[in-house]
């Protein structure tokens, strides 16, 4: 009886679990319902401006939201601006786009741009000029399967946000570190404004002496009353150290902290004859009048940039240097014509002045000026064969001997390394671009004026010979300091075999400073005691120590000869008695470069570290007789240098070796100073 009820109650519960079974089957689950979009609930949106090669455009925008933001991450949204853009990172801001950690209600999104993608600029067809476009529709959605949170509000997949960005809803970093101002300019009944902006390098009120000054002229199409619109247009932060590529390492030579760089802007273009906005005879391409091409600005951009140099003191006056493209390369050779003694060089790039308008006499003008012309092939804007090319050619006849031209056969740059102009040949930039290699810092060959025998000689296939064009121009002017007699303190190893080997402790065996006892001492300084020298360092212990007496406290320069040690290596089939085996072999030897990051050896001064820059060269090829002897491989250099201070009185000179193999064999050390020196080297063996 017992056990029946048991099974009476199983069964019971059979049936139970059977009802409720067949019950869910009768009531199915009812699916979650779509998400509805719906708006974010945010304040505004923000794009952030940046110039690029071909122009500018928008790699960023910043969404305000009206509460704190959680939850982003580089997935969360999809960005519309006119087109779809492709959303690279995403991340809490301040108001200014900058990443933060502590809450906030900006987000900052960043997108990959491309030549033709996100431009702020509208075309004003009527001017003929670029201006901020002041109505770009801008849409931000969050991506399928994410979600944020801003205050306690949850937002999901395809809640998003509509804002039109106008003119006034941006930042430009690149510009912000340039001072903005306008230079009035009246004569009788004209009055012109002309916009300005200027950049200063940094330490360039405290390195006691003066600056370059780098002057840039627009295009046709950056004209008006916005001197952004000029910066941008051309991509004129480049000569700044804003940008990643700029040319600024040029000019910071001789102890200049750098080139200041002045950028004016014309109400209109540059070649507006009457200030309406008229061409006249320089309309491009248009038959050449043979009269000269007179501008309504001349005169205004005169005093816009003799006034900026009267007012810095920092300037100097034998190296100013003006250039610009198209429009403003007319106005480059505009003012060599007028003013061909004040500039120290000019660089038009694909320059509008008519060769048939330039008559002798101006020709005679500019023929002893320094001048680096550069233009593309392609150039369908302001052709080749109308503009440059004959004047140039007419400036080698004259006799000129500091010209220069680089010919590109079409642009190409590194922003989009595959771009396509629209109307040009596809996978390159407008023909007319060519100021991209200029502001991508590459113009680095030009023509062989030696070779040039005829007009036909000035070709792209032709433009071989080895030439920098911000190397040139940086050059110019440089005054040669007045000789001075120094004194040297320099230590040389004879030769780099016989090293000994020093025993730095008894558990760790021998560090080795290669010391040499073939060692010579040359300069016009008081000498000590011939002990030890330099060579190879291997071991954190490994050092060699001078002593250096100096009349007066001065700043030196000390310069390192060296050679690299690190080898190249590549598999080879080598075959000896035994067979043929892959091998690794020696074929040449890696460069040794010092960066802050970066010291092979570490240098101290009176027991402070100084850092040294420069690079110890490699071998790109090593002979195969060469390959088992190191002594071969002998490459020294004394690029790697380093300034120092020393005291009056005695001065202690070290230099170690890193915990590391530092790589490279140290040949000779130089210390050069105005003041007279005298030095013992100290007996290094333990």
């Amino acid at each position: 009886m017992k056990n029946k009820k048991i099974i009476t109650a199983v069964l019971a519960c059979a049936l139970s679990a059977a009802c409720v079974a067949s019950m869910s089957a009768c009531n199915p689950v009812e699916p979650e319902k779509p998400h509805t979009a719906i708006t974010m609930d945010a304040a505004k949106t923000k794009i952030v401006v940046q110039g690029y090669e071909w122009g500018p455009a928008v790699p960023k925008v910043i969404v305000e939201f009206k509460g704190n933001v959680s939850g982003v991450t580089k997935d969360t949204f999809a960005v519309k601006m006119s087109t779809n853009r492709t959303v690279t990172d995403a991340y809490t801001c301040d108001e200014n786009g900058n990443k933060v950690t502590t809450a906030s209600k900006y987000v900052a999104i960043e997108m990959s741009v491309k030549y033709g993608e996100a431009s702020p600029f509208s075309w004003d067809n009527d001017k003929r000029v670029n201006v901020w476009n002041n109505s770009i529709p801008v849409t931000v959605k969050i991506n399928k399967n994410n979600k944020i949170k801003v205050g306690d509000k949850e937002y999901l997949d395809g809640d998003k946000f509509d804002y039109t960005v106008t003119a006034t809803d941006r930042n430009v970093p690149q510009t912000a570190s340039w001072k903005k101002d306008t230079y009035k300019y009246e004569e009788g009944s004209k009055k012109i404004d002309l916009s300005r902006a200027s950049w200063a390098p940094s330490g360039a009120d405290t390195d006691n002496q003066k600056n370059p000054l780098i002057i840039w002229l627009h295009g046709g199409g950056e004209g008006g009353t916005d001197i952004d619109i000029a910066l941008l247009g051309n991509e004129v932060t480049a000569l700044t150290s804003e940008n990643e590529t700029n040319v600024q390492h040029y000019f910071k030579t001789g102890g200049n902290a750098g080139a200041y760089v002045l950028a004016v802007q014309s109400p209109t273009m540059w070649m507006d004859e009457d200030g309406n906005g008229n061409y006249g005879g320089g309309e491009a391409n248009t038959p050449a009048d043979g009269k000269p091409q007179n501008s309504y600005y001349t005169e205004a951009l005169w005093g816009a940039i003799t006034d900026y140099v009267d007012n810095n003191e920092d300037i100097d006056p034998d190296r100013i240097y003006i250039g610009g493209c198209s429009n403003g390369g007319y106005m480059t050779m505009n003012l060599a014509f007028e003013h061909p003694d004040y500039f120290a060089a000019y660089y038009p790039v694909c320059e509008g002045y008519k060769n048939e308008n330039v008559s002798d006499e101006m020709l005679a003008k500019i023929k002893d000026c320094n001048i680096w012309f550069l233009l593309s092939e392609a150039d369908n804007t302001l052709k080749p064969d109308m503009y440059t090319i004959p004047l140039y050619y007419r400036l080698l006849q004259a006799g000129a001997e500091n010209v220069h031209l680089t010919y590109k056969k079409n642009v190409t740059g590194v922003d989009d390394p595959n771009p396509s102009s629209g109307w040009g040949t596809p996978g390159y930039y407008d023909g007319h671009w060519s100021w991209i290699y200029a502001f991508n810092d590459d113009v680095k060959t030009e023509i062989d004026n030696t070779k040039v025998q005829s007009q036909a000689d000035l070709t792209p296939e032709n433009c071989t010979k080895e030439g920098n064009m911000w190397e040139w121009i940086a050059s110019i002017g440089v005054k040669q300091a007045d000789p001075v007699e120094t004194d040297t303190f320099e230590a040389e190893n004879g030769v780099l075999s016989g090293s000994e080997h020093i025993q730095v402790n008894e558990w760790y065996g021998f560090d080795t400073v290669a010391v040499e006892t073939k060692t010579k001492y040359t300069g016009t300084e008081e000498k000590g005691e011939e002990v030890t020298s330099i060579g190879y360092f291997q071991g954190e212990n490994a050092a060699i120590t001078w002593t250096v007496n100096a009349e007066a406290a001065c700043e030196a320069t000390l310069t390192l000869w060296a050679a690299s040690s690190v080898t190249k290596t590549e598999k080879q089939e080598i075959t000896n008695e035994w067979g043929t085996f892959p091998m690794d072999v020696v074929v040449g030897m890696e460069a040794v470069p010092f960066t802050p990051e970066s010291q092979p050896v570490t240098l101290l001064i009176n027991g402070t570290q100084v850092t040294l820059s420069g690079t110890v060269t490699g071998l790109d090829t090593i002979s195969a007789s060469s390959q088992a002897d190191y002594s071969y491989y002998a490459n020294y250099v004394g690029t790697v240098t380093a300034t120092i201070q020393l005291k009056a009185g005695e001065n202690t000179i070290v230099l170690k070796a890193p915990a590391e193999n530092p790589k490279l064999n140290i040949d000779k050390i130089v210390v050069d100073c105005e003041t007279k020196l005298s030095y013992v080297p100290v007996n290094n063996k333990k």
